[in-house]
């Protein structure tokens, strides 16, 4: 699976995907600054665009080693890649620059880990088990679920 074109040194994408990269980021971003604009809380917003959080993000990423801990697949260094809250934000808000409350993770496991937390927190003490859920039982849920819809697969 994949593109197979060999790349000078510090090239990140052959011409072809190259375009291809370049329109997903401006829809990325384009629909990035419109959630900023009409969901996210906007203390969070002004936090998620601090220089101490771009530090803590760059050292996740580094520490992680650019390795989703959630499926176990490289991420590209490319900003493009999340470091996702364990215990979310707005129910943990003294664990936000916690190193031991962050993980790397790629969208995709983002984005079913997030749909696991807004079904845990709009369970019967929601919040109070959001708090307390590690990642290990996060990991597990996410990597079922990615499993029941096939997106994990091995060799990917």
């Amino acid at each position: 699976m994949g593109c197979h074109t060999k790349l000078p040194i510090g090239t990140t994408y052959c011409d072809k995907h190259k375009a291809l990269h370049n329109f997903t980021t401006v829809s990325t971003r384009i629909n990035q600054r419109t959630y900023n604009n009409t969901e996210r809380n906007q203390e969070a917003n002004q936090f998620y665009h601090s220089k101490q959080w771009n530090k803590m993000r760059s050292y996740v990423y580094a520490r992680d080693m650019g390795i989703c801990q959630i499926t176990g697949h490289p991420i590209l260094n490319d900003g493009r890649y999340i470091t996702d809250h364990i215990h979310p934000l707005a129910i943990a808000p003294n664990e936000k620059l916690d190193s031991n409350n962050l993980w790397l993770l790629s969208i995709e496991a983002h984005n079913v880990k997030t749909m696991i937390e807004k079904q845990l927190l709009a369970s019967p003490n929601g919040k109070n088990k959001a708090k307390h859920v590690s990642k290990e039982w996060y990991k597990k849920q996410v990597l079922s679920y990615m499993a029941k819809h096939r997106k994990v697969t091995d060799n990917e």
